[in-house]
């Protein structure tokens, strides 16, 4: 099985100058005046780096086998570079690493990927990146993400850590993981799998940030939620570990799995919904409750509600089948 892993760069040109790079070519380029950069049908390993100056730097490094079966395509044409792979044959092997390196202020570059296969691994760099691919890992550290940035894989895990999350900002996987830790998560961010877990540590996250899997579990520990937030897994569990209440509303849920809210210090001031379909589910809570009462939807609920001083922050905690836990 053919084994290709893609570092790829960020390359710049004068208006009007195109020029197309082959396999006879290796080595190092530097660059400048690219503004976007498009990869597209590459079938490895994306790495992104700092450059130590103004310039963007270029590398590639191939190691392929029979010769000739792999030909390299770059091509610029103005401010915008694309990089291509074109293999011959079917029985390939080897390894082919592109890397780029960008200046450090090089947010308004725009990276477009859209690779079969293949990890994206950016640390320390600035850029805004839209991110496709059927199979690959993600990971970000220490850099500066542009505006309007999404990231998609159908199988793989994200690891994204110390850095700023923009507004809007989009991450999704179909069967991988999420770990985020020491993030700070502007509004309206989206956090999606469908059958893996999302842990989240040690986070800042903004208003409207919503965190969702289909199958697997959701733990948020020691994060600070400074607006609305929103946790939910299907058939997993909705863990909230939290050292005071948020002083916006939050919202977690499950439809068959425990959600779980432990808080160091409640305060004075909170409502707290707790609701689980009727003869199904369980509640355990540490307060009195201040009324009880059921509704109808899909089915026939229970609902239990404590409301101290003010009643704000308003706290839902919900499942059908599972457990709702509060723990002081």
């Amino acid at each position: 099985m053919r084994k290709c892993c893609v570092l790829v760069l960020v390359i710049c040109l004068s208006a009007g100058w195109l020029f197309v790079m082959t396999a006879s070519a290796k080595g190092q380029w530097s660059f400048s005046g690219v503004t976007k950069i498009k990869i597209k049908g590459v079938s490895g390993d994306v790495t992104i780096r700092p450059a130590d100056g103004k310039d963007i730097i270029l590398k590639l490094h191939e190691e392929v086998y029979p010769e000739g079966s792999f030909t390299p395509q770059v091509e610029q044409d103005g401010n915008s570079l694309i990089i291509e792979e074109k293999w011959r044959g079917r029985n390939t092997s080897g390894d082919v690493d592109w890397t780029i390196y960008l200046p450090k202020k090089g947010k308004e570059i725009l990276i477009q990927i859209s690779n079969a296969s293949g990890d994206l691994d950016c640390n320390g760099i600035g850029a805004k990146i839209r991110y496709e691919t059927a199979s690959g890992d993600v990971e970000l550290a220490e850099m500066d993400l542009g505006n309007g940035s999404s990231f998609n894989t159908a199988s793989g895990d994200f690891s994204i850590e110390a850095m700023g999350i923009t507004e809007g900002a989009r991450f999704s996987t179909a069967s991988g993981d999420f770990i985020l830790e020491g993030l700070t998560i502007a509004d309206g961010c989206r956090f999606s799998t469908a059958s893996g877990d999302i842990k989240c540590i040690k986070c800042k996250c903004g208003d409207d940030v919503e965190f969702s899997t289909a199958s697997g579990d959701v733990v948020m520990e020691d994060c600070e939620l400074r607006g609305e937030s929103e946790f939910s897994s299907a058939s997993g569990d909705v863990s909230v570990y939290l050292s005071r209440l948020p002083k916006s509303d939050l919202s977690a849920s499950s439809a068959s799995g425990r959600v779980v809210l432990d808080v160091d210090d409640f305060g004075d001031d909170f409502t707290l919904v707790l609701i689980k379909r009727k003869q199904k589910g369980r509640i355990s809570c540490p307060f009195e409750y201040t009324s009880e009462e059921t509704f109808e939807g899909h089915h026939t609920y229970e609902k239990k509600i404590v409301k101290r001083g003010s009643g704000k922050p308003h706290i839902e905690l919900r499942t059908a089948s599972g457990r709702v836990i509060v723990k002081d």
